[in-house]
This record gives C-alpha cells, sequence and structure tokens, in this order.
C-alpha cells in the first residue's frame, strides 16, 4: 500500500478526474453560436449536455468492471484514446444530430478519469486520509468544470465553437501519454473478479440499499444543478442579460471558490461534526439559494441588471458552497461496504448517478422557455431532493445503530 501512494502522481489524478467536467462544459458559452451554426433549436443543442451524461453513465457501468479484470491502468488509457477519438468527431460534425452521437461516444471514454480515479484513490487510501484526498479531487471536481466556461469563453469567441473541440483533442494526447508513463497499476491483489452471477447479486444488494440510495440522490441533484446551470445559464446571462461570453466564463471561477471553500470547511470540521450532518448543511445550502433566487425572478429584481447579477452572485455562491459540503463527504462514505468489488461497485454506483444526472439536465432542457425563471426553479426543486437523500442516509444509519445494539446486525 505505501509503495503505491509514493507512486500516485496527485497531480495526474487531478487532471484525470477533471477533465471529463471540461470536456461537459468548456462549448457552454458558445451554446447560442452552436444552435446558429448548425441550425438547431436551443432544445437540440441543450440535449447535448443530457447525451453526455448517457454516454457517461455507460460507460462508467463498464469502466469499473472493466478495471477489475484487467486492471486501472489499462482501462485508462483505454477510455483516454476513446475520448479523443469521440471528441475530433465532435469538431468535424456538420449537424447537431451527428454532434449528439460524437458527444455520446466522448463521455463513454471520457468516464474512465471520473470511475478509474475514484477507484484508485479507494485502492491506495483508507480513513481520514481518503477523505483528505476525496477533498483535493472535489476541488478540482469543483475548479475543471468551472475553468470550462473561462477557457471556452475565449476560444469560441476568437476562434469558433469548433475550436474548443480540438483544444481537448490535444488534451486527450496529452492526457495518454502522461497516462502511459507516471500511472501506476493499484488493483489490490484480493480484489475479486466478479462472475455475471456475483455482478448480478452485488447489483441486486446495492439496488436494495436505502443508504446507497441516498447517496445515489445527493450525488446526481449536486451534479444535476451544477450542470444544469452550465447548461442554461448561458441563455439567461449572455442573452437576457447581455454578458459577453468570456466574462460569462468567471461565474465558473465564483462556484469553483465556494465549492473549494467548503470542500476546506468540511475537512476541517470532519473531526467535530458527522458527514451525515455536513451533508444535511450543504442540502439547506443548496435549497436556500435556489428559494432565495427564484424569488428574486418572480418579483423582477433581478432583471434589474446590476442588481440582478449581485444577487447571482450572492445566491450561486450559497448554492455551491452548499455542493461542495456534499460531494466529498458523500463520495468517500457511499461505498464503504463494497470495498472487495470497488471497481464493480463503482461502475453501477456512479451509472446509477449518472442516469440521474442526465435526466436532470434533460428536465432543464424541457423547461427552457427563453425566461429566467426556470433555473432557479429548478436548482429549488434539486435543493428539495438534496434534503431527500440526506434523510434517507440518516435514517438507514439510525435502522444499523438500532441493529447493532440489539445484536441483530452481523
Amino acid at each position: 500500500m505505501e509503495n503505491k501512494k509514493k507512486k500516485l502522481s496527485i497531480g495526474l489524478l487531478i487532471a484525470l478526474v477533471g477533465f471529463p467536467q471540461i470536456s461537459e462544459t468548456i462549448y457552454t458559452p458558445a451554446l447560442p453560436n452552436v444552435a446558429n451554426g448548425l441550425q438547431a433549436s436551443a432544445y437540440m443543442v441543450e440535449a447535448t449536455l443530457s447525451i453526455y451524461f448517457l454516454g457517461f453513465a455507460l460507460g462508467v457501468l463498464l469502466w469499473g468492471t472493466i478495471s477489475d479484470w484487467c486492471g486501472r491502468r489499462k482501462a485508462m488509457l483505454m477510455g483516454i484514446i476513446i475520448y479523443g477519438i469521440g471528441t475530433l468527431g465532435c469538431a468535424n460534425v456538420g449537424s447537431v444530430e451527428s454532434l449528439l452521437a460524437w458527444r455520446f461516444l466522448q463521455a463513454f471514454g471520457a468516464s474512465v478519469g471520473s470511475v478509474i480515479t475514484q477507484t484508485i484513490l479507494r485502492d491506495s487510501y483508507s480513513g481520514a486520509e481518503r477523505t483528505k484526498h476525496f477533498s483535493v479531487m472535489c476541488g478540482a471536481l469543483a475548479f475543471s468544470p468551472a475553468l470550462g466556461p473561462v477557457l471556452g469563453g475565449f476560444i469560441s469567441e476568437f476562434y469558433g465553437w469548433r475550436a474548443n473541440f480540438f483544444a481537448l483533442a490535444i488534451l486527450s494526447v496529452f492526457l495518454s501519454v502522461w497516462s502511459f508513463f507516471l500511472l501506476p497499476e493499484t488493483r489490490p491483489g484480493h480484489i475479486q473478479r466478479l462472475s455475471m452471477d456475483k455482478i448480478s447479486l452485488l447489483f441486486i444488494e446495492m439496488t436494495k440499499s436505502c443508504a446507497l440510495w441516498g447517496h445515489i440522490l445527493l450525488i446526481g441533484a449536486t451534479n444535476g444543478v451544477l450542470f444544469g446551470f452550465y447548461q442554461e445559464a448561458p441563455f439567461v446571462f449572455i442573452e437576457q442579460l447581455g454578458i459577453k461570453p468570456s466574462h460569462y466564463g468567471f461565474f465558473g471561477l465564483l462556484i469553483a471558490t465556494a465549492t473549494v471553500l467548503a470542500a476546506r470547511v468540511s475537512y476541517r470540521q470532519s473531526a467535530h461534526f458527522s458527514a451525515q450532518f455536513i451533508i444535511q448543511c450543504g442540502a439547506a445550502c443548496v435549497f436556500i439559494g435556489g428559494f432565495l433566487l427564484t424569488i428574486s425572478v418572480l418579483t423582477g429584481i433581478f432583471d434589474l441588471i446590476t442588481i440582478g447579477v449581485a444577487i447571482a452572485i450572492v445566491t450561486l455562491f450559497l448554492i455551491f458552497f452548499g455542493i461542495g459540503l456534499i460531494i466529498p463527504n458523500s463520495l468517500s462514505h457511499a461505498l464503504k461496504p463494497y470495498q472487495n468489488a470497488a471497481g464493480t461497485a463503482g461502475s453501477i454506483f456512479g451509472s446509477y448517478y449518472y442516469c440521474l444526472i442526465a435526466g436532470f439536465t434533460w428536465i432543464m432542457s424541457a423547461l427552457h422557455n427563453g425566461t429566467a425563471l426556470p433555473l432557479p426553479l429548478y436548482i429549488t426543486i434539486l435543493g428539495f431532493v438534496l434534503m431527500a437523500g440526506s434523510q434517507m442516509i440518516r435514517y438507514s444509519q439510525f435502522d444499523l445503530d438500532i441493529n447493532l445494539g440489539q445484536g441483530h446486525f452481523a
């Protein structure tokens, strides 16, 4: 175990866990231009974000199991190559339908960065050290989607929206070379290479877990808020408030700052408060922030450009601070009962919550009506979902404590 820790490059792991999110958001500032360039509706263009998560869900379902069979390193390299092929396809499309297809393949390959990186961390660390590294990864997960709009805003404004995908193709080459030389194999010798029967039993066991479904709701809804924002916000801030694409990208830095600060607070307070309590605080922040933003839109205050931007800054900071409290605590604790099949369990867990993310982002695109109201209303609803998920974990833990006290738990 100690040798694996010494061989791991945290910088590489941050890059690997971050590039899927950069790929999701880098061209969001150019969504109106994509719609014009491909002569497609806003609904169809926003659907390219939803289809990304469907491809991601399929990839997450498969890559973890593949990594249990052939190793983490080989699975990572295969996924990055597929991602590069899909990215080049996105750069050369002539219709929105083709973009949907290539985005699906791009996401399928990119998903390896999420599931395998988390699996490598679970292979190599445990206890408080694992939570510490997941907090670091949470920071990367915050900055990577935020970095996408900043880069994409400038790239699309000066070079066009297709240039975003060419930049990602170059990134895929860089990551494949870096991983080839510096990514070690971390699959434990005791890992179970499950047969289809055992995979089915594991799937059934995980599906019956109320606590796990609580974590699925937490991760699905937090990412639903994050990517629903990146999906809808360009139409709100660029088209309605008249903010330049290059300036809009800096909202991502605000979001990243809030999320990283929350992850830092979570790490410092983990010795004093339970993960469950921190998650509940995060869910409350998201709900309150979404509710306040909704009220500002309904009362017309948001339409006053200067005041509207100020309200957006305050409420978005609160919303994404809450998300930063939830993600590292949920990811760190969700799969503790399934360590003997970490890759496969991670695949099942990830495929569930990425299907939820796909569904949530599709709902956001369906709600799009050219006004500012759907976005804050959507965030408020998902804030309620987060509170429900935190309660599911709480009551599951309560039942577990009762069973342990009565000696019924084996």
